[in-house]
């Protein structure tokens, strides 16, 4: 990322520590998503990580809209998360209730726009050529966010890497301290689930996972409900009928 003015870096970093001061804390990431959707003039917010097998997942919101969401994309298989970390790039969707984002995210879209989302903002966190995460900017407003604010939050996101980069020097937990346990509960038990399904099936990790979405989006269920099931054997894959 381009250097950023001193002054919007100060700008940004008194907003941390301000937001901080409110709960008599030191500045975490959790602040850093927070002052990010703050300065995009979000409604939400949601963090999703690359998890050391390199799958996304979503691990914190600042809502239930928001929790509901992240959790979606990991279900459905799109979203905003899932293609910045495809492609690396800032997605700045102004108006989800148009055609091209029904063509981007034919699933998820519809999905935001019954919580009432009008437009989406996924910053990536990236170091170098490392994919670290997503936080994504849920809106209630469509259009574009303002310059500033967009410059705002790269600073946030930049305050993000310096903040896991220092945890990890001082042997701080970093991320573990605002990692959702329920998000991450849900995950190991979609992922051993994952595992069921490819013995079941005698396919691989990716198309059990795939299997798994399909059966929970043709249920209207939720996937972490669908891996309880398959998890405590009151569902099975069987060949013949996948």
């Amino acid at each position: 990322m381009r250097p950023q003015r001193p002054d919007r870096t100060a700008r940004v970093w008194a907003k941390l520590r301000f937001l901080a001061s409110e709960t008599d804390s030191t500045v975490t990431v959790e602040h850093a998503c927070v002052v990010c959707g703050d300065v995009l003039e979000a409604a939400g917010v949601g963090l999703t990580l690359v998890a050391g097998e390199g799958l996304a997942e979503p691990v914190f919101a600042t809502d239930e809209r928001s929790r509901e969401l992240e959790d979606l994309q990991f279900t459905l298989g799109e979203g905003p998360a899932l293609e910045v970390l495809c492609e690396g790039m800032l997605i700045v969707v102004t108006d989800v209730t148009s055609s091209e984002a029904a063509l981007r995210w034919p699933v998820f879209a519809p999905e935001a726009i019954d919580r009432g989302v009008k437009s989406i903002i996924a910053v990536p966190i990236q170091v170098g050529a490392i994919k670290v995460g997503v936080v994504d900017c849920y809106r209630e407003l469509a259009g574009f966010p303002s310059r500033e604010g967009q410059a705002e939050a790269l600073v946030c996101v930049e305050a993000a890497i310096d903040l896991v980069v220092a945890d990890a020097d001082i042997g701080r937990p970093g991320l573990a301290e605002v990692i959702d346990l329920e998000f991450t509960e849900h995950r190991a038990q979609v992922h051993q689930a994952t595992g069921i399904v490819s013995v079941q099936l005698d396919i691989g990790l990716p198309d059990a996972l795939a299997r798994l979405r399909a059966h929970a989006y043709a249920g209207d269920r939720k996937l972490n409900d669908v891996a309880k099931d398959v998890v405590l054997r009151r569902l099975t894959f069987r060949p013949e009928s996948s």
